[in-house]
């Protein structure tokens, strides 16, 4: 068993794209492991403070996930809870500025930079099954901004939680996995789900909404809208 925390500072953009808070931020991570039992079981807390003077700070949020890790990724605090047994890892972002829970997914997030400057010109895509909470579940797609989630879409396949696809953005012939430019155009390209050795699942993005009318799916694939 282990017991890890720490103090640091960070500061954080605002919709504007200039710094809109500096934040103290307490970790503590609690791992344990069991002779016999495989698998690194976490817990993790994560309060912000907002700095109001050289003396004083304000408790702005606290954030909790039976998570190993976390670190703070540009606009977002991101918690690691370890895959095991085949499992993938589960990644939760939490908003930097609010402290609400966003994206789950067993990757990084796919950024897609649009038109204007600051955190509000782009957009995020997240994929994965979160098998810590809801094993058993199909796996969620999330496209949004970094404050809210416009839209979620499940993805059945049949697949086992285990079989973790690679989601990819593509607009103009060019596909791309972390960081895709439409800085010169709208939000219209096409999301795509691809598992290993299979013909992948199709989502075109228009103007910045999902089009489910016209996603291209394999035999055996389905799509249901989820709140």
């Amino acid at each position: 068993m282990t017991e890890n925390g720490s103090f640091h500072w960070t500061e954080v953009l605002g919709d504007k794209g200039t710094f809109d808070a500096v934040l103290l931020l307490e970790e503590n991570y609690h791992n344990e492991n069991t002779p016999g039992i495989e698998g690194m079981r976490g817990d993790a807390t994560v309060k912000a403070w907002t700095i109001t003077s050289p003396n004083q700070r304000e408790m702005r949020w606290t954030a909790h996930e039976k998570a190993n890790e976390g670190e703070v990724r540009d606009l977002f605090f991101r918690f690691a809870a370890w895959g095991c047994c085949d499992s993938p890892n589960v990644y939760a972002y939490y908003n930097m500025l609010s402290g609400k829970k966003m994206y789950v997914t067993n990757s990084d997030l796919l950024e897609i930079r649009g038109k204007g400057e600051g955190p509000l010109s782009a957009r995020f895509v997240g994929f994965g099954y979160d098998v810590i909470n809801n094993q058993g579940h199909d796996p969620v797609l999330q496209y949004g901004t970094y404050k809210g989630i416009s839209q979620k879409v499940s993805i059945h396949s049949g697949k086992d939680y285990y079989e973790t696809p690679e989601v990819l953005a593509n607009a103009n012939g060019k596909s791309e996995k972390y960081y895709l430019d439409l800085s010169d155009s709208p939000f219209t390209f096409v999301i795509m789900v691809r598992y290993p050795g299979e013909s992948e699942v199709r989502i075109p993005v228009e103007n910045d909404i999902i089009r489910l009318e016209k996603v291209v799916l394999p035999k055996g694939y389905s799509l249901q809208p989820e709140n």
